[in-house]
């Protein structure tokens, strides 16, 4: 299929524009995630990333993963000049990357992951009830208290390229 010049040069714009708003960051010592938020009944919600010495934060969406760990999204541009696709509104370096998924993960104690439960033999899906993949509700609902306290902050260092 050949594309037009119409199309070519609307490619063309929103990579520019991209090339332009997406934030960049080198590899910093460390990261850190504040203000917290999840919802107990549903484990999704958010969190600021701060990368390095940056003032500002960029915006985490959290959620429950299917191998059991709290998982994020990271701040993402929607149809950027129309183009009818989703863009990262930030690049990180793999090591920062890392870096965020073993913070991220370290929040919350693990669930049980998609598959067969161990104990009872029984299949976790997408379908089973959030409350049936917890192994211990009162160190859930401990980290839970912890996490999304007003000044809680999680450190992670960041392994240097």
């Amino acid at each position: 299929m050949k594309i037009d010049d119409a199309r070519r040069c609307h490619i063309q714009a929103v990579m520019e524009w991209l090339e332009k708003n997406v934030r960049v960051y080198p590899t910093p010592s460390c990261i850190s995630l504040r203000q917290i938020r999840l919802d107990s009944s549903t484990l999704c919600g958010g969190a600021l990333l701060f990368v390095g010495d940056a003032l500002l934060g960029e915006e985490l969406t959290l959620q429950m993963g299917d191998a059991g760990w709290l998982t994020f999204t990271p701040p993402l541009f929607h149809s950027p000049l129309g183009a009818p696709a989703t863009y990262g509104a930030i690049e990180l370096t793999g090591n920062t990357q890392q870096a965020v998924i073993a913070a991220v993960q370290g929040l919350l104690p693990r669930l049980l992951p998609f598959g067969i439960n161990p104990k009872t033999q029984e299949w976790v899906t997408a379908s089973t009830p959030l409350r049936e993949r917890i192994s211990d509700a009162a160190e859930l609902n401990a980290a839970l208290e912890r996490i999304t306290h007003p000044d809680f902050e999680w450190v992670q260092s960041v392994a240097p390229d």
